[in-house]
């Protein structure tokens, strides 16, 4: 029967020195870049105007971030991924075009 030590060469647990592990991180880095370039093209089929994009970061260590990033434009990510509904400020509801959840 094999024993599992969970405090593994100093990483503090085995999730952690897992997580740490070149092949896992070249898996993550992959993983973020693919995804954000699905979204970007989910993204660029529904551009009418605008100036909306996908960004791809690095974290500290592990982690990666898929943005949908609307920061030049009218700063409306969370409408443009999710959608808005009756009433809006200008126009009726509208149906997000859901990039983000799509590309994953």
């Amino acid at each position: 029967m094999a024993i599992i030590y969970d405090n593994v060469g100093g990483w503090g647990s085995l999730d952690a020195y897992i997580a740490h592990l070149p092949g896992v991180r070249r898996e993550l880095s992959r993983t973020a870049r693919e995804g954000g370039q699905r979204a970007e093209a989910i993204l660029r089929a529904h551009r009418h105007a605008g100036h909306a994009r996908i960004t791809v970061t690095k974290g500290d260590r592990l982690d990666w971030f898929v943005n949908l990033d609307d920061t030049r434009g009218l700063r409306a990510a969370a409408a443009i991924e999710f959608g808005r509904g009756p009433g809006g400020w200008h126009r009726g509801s509208a149906e997000g075009i859901h990039a983000l959840r799509s590309a994953f």
